[in-house]
């Protein structure tokens, strides 16, 4: 719906809010994971599970009847989206307007910590953990950031995949404003 306050554009035209772009691509690898696989080199025939701003820590400890805070690992740590399977876990982040930050990248290396932590509390063998960013290709990742993820992919790349969602994954990519702090 074309709105007079927002300049005759619709919300989904207007918003910046990764969160929109991050739940568009999740329907979109749901109902079809394959060229999302392929983007990222992983093997089609594999099988995953995919979650949408997943509390990872939080809710796989209370499907034991444990708690995140009682053992010592972040209650409200929540990831953009995951893939899912016995032997690989794939944590996907994601920026749109902003690049990432050192805060927010020390946050990703604790993770390796408090998941190997996790999985030895629940008594599972810990799969393969990678870490994969989703960027505008206007921003430029510092090594330190590249250094951070297992792999960099760019809106830009994901809309040759998705077609049926490329304007707004096109307005993901293009919301990017350069910030010296990023």
């Amino acid at each position: 719906m074309k709105l007079p306050y927002l300049k005759n554009k619709s919300w989904s035209e207007t918003t910046r809010e990764e969160r929109l772009f991050c739940a568009e691509l999740f329907f979109q690898i749901r109902n079809n994971i394959a060229p999302f696989l392929q983007l990222i080199s992983k093997d089609v025939s594999n099988h995953y599970d995919i979650g949408y701003e997943v509390c990872f820590y939080r809710d796989v400890l209370k499907s034991y009847d444990l708690s995140a805070k009682s053992n010592q690992l972040p209650v409200k740590r929540t990831f953009d989206i995951v893939l899912m399977s016995e032997t690989e876990f794939i944590i996907i982040e994601a920026k749109a307007n902003t690049g990432f930050d050192k805060t927010q990248l020390a946050y990703f290396q604790k993770d390796h910590e408090y998941l190997q932590k996790l999985f030895k509390i629940i008594k599972q063998p810990l799969p393969k953990i990678n870490f994969i960013a989703i960027h505008s290709d206007k921003y430029t990742p510092s090594t330190y950031t590249r250094n951070c993820f297992s792999q960099l992919i760019t809106w830009n790349e994901i809309t040759e995949k998705y077609e049926n969602i490329k304007p707004i994954l096109k307005q993901a990519n293009d919301s990017y404003k350069y910030s010296p702090s990023h």
